[in-house]
This record gives structure tokens, C-alpha cells and sequence, in this order.
């Protein structure tokens, strides 16, 4: 499809990793790139970036909103046709731009694609094993239920009719798939569209978000999470890797757990 693209970025105290992430962008420029919209969540020092071959926009939060609602800020003054969603410690790799071009059409307006890591520890594997578990269960171009954050685009017109990203503390991504498919959308899985991602930011962070997934799903009998306990334990790498196998059981049990619980106003 032909359409210019705003790749919007939320980040914070993450200096480096932006100066990185628009260093590759500037690698694989492209056409149909209009612009760069980095969202500056609040960081202790406000973020700077530097000139390059193509515009880039910076806004700042004043206070601390998360990635969702600065996406959707970013959203709200993108001027491309597109708008193509990047973590701030991803990396596009080569045709990424190619590929949206090519499989975002009007009549499959939301694409996401493959996460690679380009790191290599246990909480790194573990997280690869899911993806790549996740990834075997779909052909290309087949719809899916999951929209990953850091790699997909959407019609911009599409995003907004949705109403953007739902203000949650974990899993905003998955929830526009919902929204979506309240006004008739679906989303497509593209194995082709690819970035390299750091995919550990430590074990107690994956056990948290773990927990807090848990805690913002419905309500779930303790028999039918144990089920799933047994079942994540069933699909682990238990031959080739047995600390990514255990640390990915250990999350499914947290999330199991946090689901069994009786729900409170505000999910901790």
C-alpha cells in the first residue's frame, strides 16, 4: 500500500537506546518515511535526539503516563498515513520498511510481526521460546489475536477509530486487538516484518508483569489455571534449555496465580 509512515516510539531514561534505534531507522530509510514521533514519558533527564535524514518529532510528558497513552499522544499528531509501532530497544532489520508497504492494504489495515532478540540471557531465551511458540501456531497473513508493540503497523484512521491503546498498565497491545475487532478490524501476522529486540530487562521485571497480566484478566477458577500451569510446563524446551524452561513455568504460575485471586478496584 502507498502511504507515508510516522513510527511512533514511547520511551524513558532510555537515551542511549534512542540514539541507537534512530541510528538503524536512518540506515534503512525509506521513501515513505515522514517522520519519527518519540514520546518522552517523563524522564528524570528530558531526552534529546540528534538531526538526521528525515524528521523527528519529540514530545514530552510532564509527568509519568506510560507507554499507552504516550503512543496514543503521538497518535493524535501523527501526520503520516501509517503508523508503524517501535520499542525504544528495538531495532527494524532490513525490508521492514518493504514490508509494510507491501502488506498493509486497506483491506488488512493492522499487521504486526516477528521479535528476534539480540540478547542471549535466560530471561532473554525463555521470552524468545513463547514468541516462537506463538509464531509456529500462524501461516502468514493469517489473522491473529495479539498486536506486538514493538513491531506493527496500522492505518492511522483505523488506530483512531479504535480509540488507540486502552490506559492499562500491561498488555495495552493485545487490548487494541479488541477495540479493533469492536469496529469490524482484524489484525494480521507477517513473519517478514522483523526488529531485534532486547528481550530481558531481568527476571523480577518478567515475574511483575507476569503477576500484573494475572491480576488485570477476568477472574479464573484455581482448576482451569492449574490447567494452564501444566499446560505451559508441556511446551518448554525442557531438552535444550532447562532454565528458560523452569523460568517460563515459574511466570505461567504467577499469572495463574494472580488470575485465581479475588479482583480489587485497582490491580497491583
Amino acid at each position: 500500500m502507498k502511504g507515508t509512515i510516522s513510527i511512533v516510539v514511547a520511551t524513558r531514561n532510555r537515551q542511549t537506546d534512542i540514539d541507537l534505534l534512530l541510528e538503524t531507522i536512518a540506515r534503512e530509510h525509506h521513501p515513505s518515511l515522514h517522520e519519527v514521533v518519540v514520546v518522552d514519558d517523563a524522564s528524570d533527564v528530558p531526552l534529546h535526539v540528534a538531526k538526521h535524514g528525515f524528521p523527528v518529532r519529540l514530545l514530552r510528558n510532564q509527568s509519568q503516563r506510560g507507554a499507552a497513552v504516550s503512543r496514543n499522544i503521538a497518535a493524535d499528531l501523527a501526520g503520516g498515513d501509517i503508523l508503524a509501532f517501535l520499542d525504544d530497544d528495538a531495532r527494524p532489520l532490513p525490508h521492514w520498511f518493504t514490508v509494510i508497504s507491501r502488506d498493509l492494504q486497506t483491506h488488512r489495515t493492522a499487521i504486526t510481526g516477528r521479535v528476534l532478540p539480540f540478547d542471549s540471557g535466560v530471561v532473554s531465551r525463555a521470552r524468545q521460546h513463547r514468541y516462537e511458540v506463538r509464531y509456529a501456531q500462524h501461516q502468514s497473513l493469517e489473522p491473529v489475536t495479539f498486536f506486538a508493540g514493538g513491531n506493527s503497523a496500522i492505518l492511522r484512521r483505523s488506530f483512531l477509530a479504535a480509540g488507540g491503546f486502552p490506559d492499562v498498565v500491561t498488555a495495552s497491545d493485545n487490548g487494541l486487538v479488541e477495540r479493533l475487532a469492536a469496529v469490524g478490524e482484524q489484525v494480521y501476522f507477517t513473519p517478514d516484518l522483523r526488529v531485534a529486540h532486547r528481550n530481558s530487562k531481568g527476571a523480577r521485571i518478567a515475574l511483575r508483569e507476569a503477576w500484573r497480566a494475572g491480576r488485570l484478566a477476568e477472574q479464573s477458577p484455581p482448576a482451569h489455571q492449574l490447567r494452564r500451569i501444566v499446560s505451559a510446563a508441556g511446551i518448554q524446551p525442557w531438552r535444550d534449555d532447562v532454565p528458560a524452561a523452569c523460568l517460563n513455568v515459574a511466570l505461567q504460575a504467577a499469572n495463574s496465580v494472580a488470575s485465581t485471586l479475588p479482583r480489587t478496584k485497582t490491580p497491583t
